[in-house]
């Protein structure tokens, strides 16, 4: 059997129908998600930002539903919706310091920023692609990785991402170039910014950020930190806020969206304040995890920070397209000596790929399509966590 599939998986007419059908399935799903972006884009925020930059506490008018302000921008932003049947209202869930990022796009008309954000995101896609085959598959053979970046862009997550306007390929590019530019001499000032942008969407981001605590990264982390810090208080001295509101009140807004999810610990928790506590208990976990991995780690670690951070907060199905990134854990053989295991381990992840970039689109996502996924996906995340935790292990035991 493993003959016959390593027979056709170096078979050429094999390899160009493969690559053929995914790009025309690419293609296909990069052209939806762009009309989708046209016409929709509604968690793109664009009246958050045009709110901040006029000096309106936007965080005010998503907790208190205060009536947007009489300028003619906004009133054609909601009309708009409300022409398509989409009805919008502000809902201000990122920190200002973050905010702040969208300001260039408050100053065109609100159609002019949505064309201007899906050409954002067109090429935030191109360079994830880029900066993934330069990192973390810098030794993957180029046709499985073609074959991975076209699956990313065929599937469900990336077209919903694409179409609804979300922040996660602006921050994920933002952290792949952090990445690659810690690599760089002379390179941690600017992958220190790009870092602070990364956090954009910080609920995936911040725990892939433990990534620069496993390479010891530590200028470029409190860097990026800082960074916020500073832009946090230009933003209560803007808006005439105190820092803590500026801090407590983008949490209020959020805080609103924690059951309604897709399988994270929120909407699993159904909202409870639980779901904090042991989010705050599993990123502990990944610090020390990061903090004690073996160095030659880079692709499992970064797929198990990658894993859990797609559980620990609020995230839809949108946000799942960097899975691929995943496949960096058995790309280069670090996710268990076994042979056997790792094959396995290679299985369960095409499956839990396939269901969540195809399957859930044919079923739908309904409650019991996502107790599916879920189940798939708890239990492949704790056996790859288990297998890193094993592989730290067994090499300080071969140290010793």
């Amino acid at each position: 059997m493993e003959k016959c599939v390593r027979s056709l998986y170096e078979n050429r007419i094999f390899r160009v129908l493969t690559l053929l059908v995914l790009g025309i399935m690419a293609a296909i799903s990069i052209a939806k998600g762009v009309s989708n972006a046209y016409r929709f884009s509604q968690d793109f925020q664009w009246d958050a930002a045009k709110a901040l930059s006029l000096g309106i506490n936007p965080y005010t008018v998503s907790l208190t539903g205060d009536a947007v302000p009489d300028d003619a921008a906004f009133q054609d932003y909601y009309a708009y919706y409300e022409s398509i049947d989409a009805p919008q209202k502000m809902e201000a869930n990122q920190f200002p310091s973050l905010l702040m990022l969208l300001l260039p796009y408050a100053f065109l008309a609100p159609g002019a920023a949505r064309i201007a954000w899906i050409v954002t995101n067109l090429l935030c896609s191109a360079g994830i692609i880029w900066l993934l085959r330069r990192t973390f598959f810098a030794r993957t053979d180029g046709y499985l990785f073609a074959v991975l970046s076209l699956l990313m862009l065929a599937g469900t997550p990336y077209r919903n991402q694409l179409g609804v306007g979300q922040h996660t390929l602006f921050s994920f590019f933002f952290f792949l170039l952090a990445v690659f530019l810690a690599q760089k001499k002379n390179g941690s000032i600017p992958a220190a910014l790009c870092l602070a942008v990364s956090y954009f969407k910080y609920t995936l981001t911040a725990p892939l950020a433990l990534y620069f605590v496993y390479k010891r990264k530590w200028k470029e982390l409190i860097l990026s930190v800082a960074v916020h810090v500073i832009a946090t208080v230009g933003a209560a001295f803007w808006l005439h806020e105190s820092v803590i509101d500026m801090i407590l009140q983008p949490l209020k807004v959020s805080s609103a969206l924690i059951a309604e999810g897709g399988m994270d610990l929120g909407a699993l928790l159904n909202g409870s304040g639980a779901a904090f506590l042991l989010a705050a208990l599993i990123m502990a976990g990944l610090f020390v995890i990061a903090l004690r991995a073996d160095e030659n780690s880079d692709g499992m670690l970064i797929s198990v920070l990658l894993l859990w951070s797609l559980i620990i907060l609020y995230h839809r199905i949108y946000d799942f397209f960097p899975l691929i990134l995943v496949a960096a854990s058995f790309c280069e053989g670090d996710a268990t000596p076994d042979q056997k295991g790792n094959r396995a381990m290679v299985c369960f992840y095409a499956l839990l790929v396939l269901f969540m970039f195809f399957i859930m689109r044919l079923l739908g996502e309904e409650r019991y399509v996502w107790i599916m996924a879920a189940c798939l996906y708890y239990t492949f995340t704790i056996i790859l966590t288990v297998l890193l935790i094993i592989q730290h292990r067994g090499t300080t035991n071969q140290g010793n």
